[in-house]
């Protein structure tokens, strides 16, 4: 559930502000290059273990297209790799170690009249989760959200909407909210949805910021017998990161925390369960080169 209302936040304000503003947009990049590893994860009731290595790729595949003057669309294009590592699991446990990978390709559209206070906006992904082995239907998800927003003059952006996800399986839907707020030129707060940001920006090239956001993934495996099943991996990530400017719209990103809400389950495609492990927190690093804009 995590990562769905993540998937809100990014549709309904994001967006929006990185259509005029891309590079003081908090958390939001037109491109950027990410490796992040979660680790001293113990299990809850049992002996056992994980580690989470990610590697992430994501870019904007233009810059912002305007078809009609209040108009806007930005298709973008992403790369998951991520690496579950299982250790002191007894021989009955029914996850193994695991490379699975994710590609998506999303378009958002947002509607902004100079004139008025009102942002609309939309967002269309499809994306296919796997393990890369006897690739069917069942590794492809379709999603759509949408939503509006309202400029309280140039420090303060409210937003609300929804998302339909799964739209060819077991589709839910997710209402969410959230805000943009610069209380002055140096500090900025935002909640998009589950993620909340809060930056400090030290000068024209440093960034500091405190984090707390959405982390894991689900993904269509095929078991040791060649049976369909999805891995949903669900944890929050709070943690402190500074970034510096390198040159121009390129920042160095560094950062680091703790993982809380961890859980991984083993479900059917149709989202129903067949095992379910609860985590204790653990600890994470991330480091990454962020292209703010273009």
């Amino acid at each position: 559930m995590f990562k769905q209302f993540a998937i809100i936040a990014t549709a309904l304000l994001a967006c929006p502000a990185l259509t005029s503003a891309a590079s003081v947009t908090p958390g939001f990049d037109a491109s950027r290059i990410v490796f992040s590893h979660s680790g001293e994860i113990d299990f809850d009731g049992r002996p056992g273990d994980l580690e989470v290595s990610r590697f992430e790729i994501r870019s904007l595949l233009s810059k912002p297209i305007t078809p009609l003057s209040d108009l806007t669309i930005l298709p973008m294009l992403e790369y998951k790799g991520t690496q579950l590592d299982i250790g002191g699991v007894t021989p009955d446990f029914p996850l193994h170690d695991e490379d699975l990978h994710s590609i998506g390709l999303s378009i958002f559209a947002v509607s902004n009249h100079k004139n008025s206070p009102w942002i609309y906006g939309s967002w269309v992904r499809a994306e296919m989760a796997s393990d890369f082995q006897d690739i069917g239907s069942d590794d492809f998800t379709f999603d759509l959200a949408g939503g509006a927003g309202y400029r309280f003059g140039e420090p303060f952006t409210l937003g609300f909407g929804a998302v339909l996800l799964d739209l060819n399986g077991d589709t839910k839907l997710f209402p969410g909210v959230g805000f943009d707020w610069r209380l002055n030129n140096s500090i900025r707060i935002a909640l998009y949805g589950p993620t909340f940001v809060a930056t400090y920006s030290l000068s024209e090239n440093w960034l500091f910021s405190l984090r707390s956001e959405p982390g894991g993934g689900i993904w269509n495996i095929s078991d040791d017998s060649g049976t369909s099943r999805s891995i949903d991996h669900s944890s929050y990530h709070v943690g402190l990161f500074a970034s510096r400017r390198l040159s121009g719209n390129l920042w160095l990103s560094a950062g680091a925390g703790t993982t809380l809400g961890n859980q991984i389950r083993l479900t059917e495609p149709n989202g129903d369960s067949l095992f379910k492990q609860d985590m204790d927190s653990g600890l994470f690093g991330q480091i990454g080169l962020r292209l703010k804009t273009w």
